[in-house]
């Protein structure tokens, strides 16, 4: 990941928590495309190097989510997480999504097992401790298979 993009990504996990945390509270709740493909498109711009004002576009669109997703489904909206905090299993976590979201960006995304699995990866960056984190990359190479086949 670009240093300055840091927090972008950290927006990104922020956005994930909130998700996560809405889906686990509200009972049949499937977040719409529309928060898949933002964090997408952020994921995707994580190893870009991208002018001030678009960086600034893409934490807008990100943060806007966060705090609507928070008000619509009335779970806490997450802060932007410290990514110059993490290391080991969380940075490779982070890979793995970064290249899932390469794979999953070309295609029509209507996947809500992938949708999910990428919001409970960037959740488990956020949270305490490695073993979710562990769990998501060990469950990578399914979301990768089904990837290639939308």
């Amino acid at each position: 990941m670009n240093a300055q993009n840091a927090q972008l990504a950290g927006a990104l996990v922020g956005l994930g928590a909130t998700i996560t945390q809405a889906m686990d509270e509200i009972e049949d709740f499937v977040p719409c495309g529309h928060p898949a493909s933002v964090i997408i498109d952020g994921l995707s711009a994580l190893d870009r190097t991208l002018s001030d004002e678009q960086r600034a576009e893409q934490m807008s669109t990100v943060t806007d989510m966060i705090d609507h997703v928070s008000e619509k489904r009335g779970v806490p909206a997450h802060s932007i997480a410290d990514m110059l905090k993490i290391g080991g299993v969380k940075s490779q976590l982070l890979g793995e999504l970064q290249n899932v979201a390469a794979a999953v960006k070309e295609k029509t995304n209507e996947n809500q097992n992938v949708n999910s699995w990428i919001y409970r990866s960037l959740a488990a960056i956020e949270h305490t401790g490695t073993l979710e984190a562990a769990e998501r990359i060990a469950e990578s190479q399914v979301i990768k298979a089904q990837v290639s086949t939308l």
